[in-house]
């Protein structure tokens, strides 16, 4: 595996510096290589620039140092169907236009697949887009693989600081909506962070569609049953379906096969293995 790495510093530009952007960038700043970070808001990256304006992208290509590759993981933050259409579809197409020929990551995630009837997926297997932001996504990818690059399906991510099932849980004895026979699928930060590490210092990145979930999903109602007993604590009733969220309706089983087979491995390969890191900081 070590022979497919890039031995040399690379100079890799971050578009976006939340939850996932930063953690990478300090990951790749530890490894030896330059993360170059670009964020709208300039106090939380070296570059100030707007991923929905054409202008702004081609300002901040003027005046870096070039890249050898872009990942993009800038997030709505719960954003609607229009922030969703600025920053992925046309902060895709921006990114791509004033960067030709750069290779780019793009992060995107599971609930394209829109599956309901809990069978395992892959990444060869067709999407249901059933809503405007899936589709918006969608559209982002396939700029995006147009131009040679790659996504990257991201599970739903937690870690220290950000679960909202942990924290509705444990806060209000509240459950996610939907469904407790659902199967939900789950990235811990570190391990998405080391997925997307792998593909920045290949030696070449690979082209195409890769899934990042753990190894393990869940049901619901076995997560909440999990929690009872880790804490000491009722399992919270049913909580009805809620129409607008990305993943609110979907009850699929991700594989990840494809980027193990690169040599990757988590760290915490299921909900119940990383939960544990989440329970630590909200009791520091």
């Amino acid at each position: 595996m070590t022979s497919l790495l890039c031995t040399e510093p690379r100079t890799i530009l971050i578009l976006g510096t939340g939850y996932l952007g930063r953690a990478l960038a300090e990951r790749l700043r530890e490894a030896g290589h330059i993360p170059l970070t670009a964020d709208i808001d300039p106090q939380q990256a070296i570059y100030e620039a707007d991923m929905t304006d054409s202008a702004s992208m081609h300002r901040l290509a003027a005046r870096i140092p070039e890249p050898c590759l872009i990942v993009m993981c800038a997030s709505t933050r719960g954003g609607g169907t229009e922030a969703y259409r600025n920053l992925y579809t046309r902060g895709a197409e921006n990114t791509l236009e004033a960067f030709p020929g750069k290779p780019v990551i793009f992060c995107s995630s599971t609930s394209v697949y829109g599956i309901t009837d809990g069978r395992w997926v892959t990444e060869e297997h067709n999407v249901y887009p059933t809503t405007e932001k899936r589709r918006l996504l969608l559209q982002a990818e396939q700029a995006v693989l147009a131009a040679k690059g790659t996504v990257v399906r991201l599970a739903a991510l937690y870690g220290p600081g950000r679960c909202i099932l942990v924290s509705d849980y444990c806060a209000k004895g509240a459950a996610l909506p939907g469904n407790m026979d659902r199967w939900m699928n789950y990235i811990h930060r570190d391990d998405a962070v080391s997925a997307l590490f792998l593909l920045c210092t290949l030696r070449h990145p690979p082209r195409g569609i890769y899934n990042a979930a753990d190894r393990t999903p869940m049901q619901l109602s076995e997560i909440y049953a999990y929690l009872s007993g880790l804490l000491g604590i009722p399992a919270p009733p049913p909580s009805p379906p809620r129409s607008g969220g990305r993943r609110g309706d979907t009850s699929q089983r991700v594989s990840c096969a494809r980027l193990l087979s690169l040599g990757w491995e988590p760290l915490y390969p299921s909900f119940a293995d990383g939960v544990h890191n989440v329970l630590e900081a909200l009791e520091e």
